[in-house]
């Protein structure tokens, strides 16, 4: 797969934003700040996108994010969803979970997709923009300085350096970011000794899609076996090694070939089957203290690296994505103080270190580091085949969104009679709703600017229509979603049961989609907004 090159006599002297990575977040990013008006240039190493499945599950908030630039519906028809999975000790089946999967959501809980797909998606996505989004293959950045007002970054290209003014820089460039490197940055965390082969394999096969684990399968006795179908007629299978194999002959095709052949043939897949991509990974916990430092804001691996048990690392990536967008867009355009840029770091670290908590305790159970862990974990294996309300404790507990607790952003809850309904910090959840005979998923109202969700009877109600009346054709338009007569139809009752059904209610949410705060009337919803932005004043 070949991407469009921007010569190196092509690339601009300044810009607002340069991104440096065009990975699948560097890309995601470029394209929804492209959806707000505002200009960058990505910078990759690579002359194509990547190869290999890498990241391969895509989760429901990741879909939802990749729809603000409309980089879902071919990721949706490529990708394989699915909803739950089963673990297996040596022959026994000890595990089958279902995710929550209502029907009238707009995307399935997980969908597996090889990454390369999501880095092309994303790309024709900022390509809908013409210049204002570039991207520099074969480029790569050699110098970042901060000279408080701007960066000025040297990027290294065939034909020589070139030297940009960067209002902002943005590292999306992988666990080995060479700005974080640049800037004398560490992560702080922990590293896990075990090891894992990673491998595409192209084989035609009927069974379902399901996430699938073995622990000491008879195929491979003491290992433990991962296996996810992706598209293509591609398997993607992660296998454990031992603490005594060497990494550089664990991945020769000679070593790898008969451990997948043994357990193909234990599982039953008899197609003929051919080896696409090796690779070999072992799990980290590692963080930076603060995702911003100066002129430079780090997202995705560059800022964080997380376990793949539970794919939280793209997933998670995305999400930075999604958080900063909206917020270096706002500050660009002088409608935010830098200090909302702050609270990216703040927000994101918080979920990082929420990641890395879960991750942590599925790669102890995945790949145990030490002999207690081991015990512990097959003792849960046993008992498990008894015993199935033991089978809870096997569960990876696959990603979902972090709620920011303690975020800045959160205003005080204005309505607690609300109950259980999304408060302040947490992710607004999805409500299927009509307008004009039509349905409208409430999420793809998200990723903009802010939406006001409201109860048709709210007062106030005239002030934040003339508000929408007034950005209606701005980048960050702001959206009143009036729940009853005159407004949006909620035939199915999520809008009631997600967010309360008291009449008078108000929510305010996000442009990234979590709910900022909830009132009964709408003056302090707009009271919220103008402290947050002089852009709706």
């Amino acid at each position: 797969m070949q991407a469009r090159t921007i010569l190196p006599e092509r690339i601009p002297d300044r810009v607002p934003v340069l991104i440096a990575g065009g990975g699948p977040v560097g890309l995601t990013l470029a394209a929804l700040l492209a959806e707000q008006g505002i200009a960058s240039l990505t910078v990759e190493a690579d002359d194509a996108y990547c190869a290999g499945s890498r990241a391969i599950c895509m989760s429901r908030r990741s879909q939802e994010i990749l729809g603000w630039v409309g980089a879902d519906k071919p990721l949706v028809e490529k990708g394989l969803s699915w909803t739950g999975g089963r673990s297996y000790f040596r022959h026994e089946q000890v595990l089958h979970f279902e995710m929550p999967s209502d029907p009238l959501q707009r995307y399935a809980p997980m969908v597996n997709i090889q990454q390369f797909y999501v880095e092309q998606y994303a790309h024709r996505a900022l390509q809908r923009h013409g210049d204002l989004a570039q991207v520099a293959w074969s480029s790569r950045v050699g110098d970042v300085q901060d000279c408080g007002d701007a960066a000025h970054v040297t990027i290294e290209t065939a034909a020589g350096p070139r030297t940009v003014r960067a209002d902002w820089v943005v590292a999306c460039d992988g666990g080995r970011s060479t700005v974080r490197e640049l800037l004398k940055l560490h992560f702080h965390g922990m590293q896990y000794e075990g090891r894992y082969v990673i491998v595409d394999i192209e084989q035609d096969t009927q069974r379902p899609v399901e996430r699938l684990a073995w622990f000491d399968p008879p195929s491979n006795p003491g290992s433990t076996i991962l296996m996810h179908r992706q598209p293509d007629n591609v398997w993607r299978i992660d296998y454990q090694i031992g603490d005594d194999e060497d990494a550089e002959e664990a991945v020769k095709p000679g070593n790898v070939l008969p451990r997948v052949q043994s357990h193909l043939d234990m599982i039953g897949e008899t197609a003929p089957w051919k080896p696409l991509w090796i690779s070999i990974y072992n799990a980290k916990c590692l963080t930076l203290d603060s995702y911003r430092h100066g002129r430079v804001l780090f997202a995705g691996d560059a800022g964080h690296l997380v376990p793949i048990f539970g794919v939280r690392g793209l997933n998670s990536g995305l999400d930075d994505a999604g958080n900063l967008a909206w917020k270096l867009a706002w500050v660009l355009r002088g409608a935010a103080p830098e200090s909302l840029l702050d609270t990216y770091s703040q927000e994101r670290v918080h979920a990082t270190r929420q990641n890395i908590e879960y991750g942590a305790k599925s790669t102890e159970f995945m790949a145990p580091p030490d002999y207690g862990f081991r015990l512990l974990r097959e003792a849960t294996l046993r008992l498990a085949r008894v015993d199935a309300s033991v089978s809870e404790l096997i569960n990876p507990r696959q990603s979902s969104p972090i709620t920011y607790a303690g975020s800045p952003l959160n205003q005080p809850d204005g309505a607690p009679f609300a109950g259980n309904a999304a408060a302040p910090g947490q992710p607004a959840p999805e409500a299927l709703l009509e307008r004009e005979g039509k349905p409208v998923h409430l999420t793809s109202l998200f990723g903009r600017g802010f939406v006001a969700l409201v109860d048709g009877t709210v007062s106030g109600l005239i002030a934040l229509q003339a508000l929408q009346d007034k950005t209606r054709s701005a980048p960050s338009p702001f959206h009143v979603v009036i729940l009853g007569q005159g407004g949006y139809a909620d035939p199915h009752g999520q809008g009631r049961k997600h967010y309360g059904a008291q009449p008078g209610i108000v929510y305010l949410i996000r442009p990234d989609g979590y709910v900022m705060g909830r009132w009964a009337g709408a003056g302090a919803a707009a009271s919220a907004l103008h402290a947050v932005t002089p852009f709706y004043a």
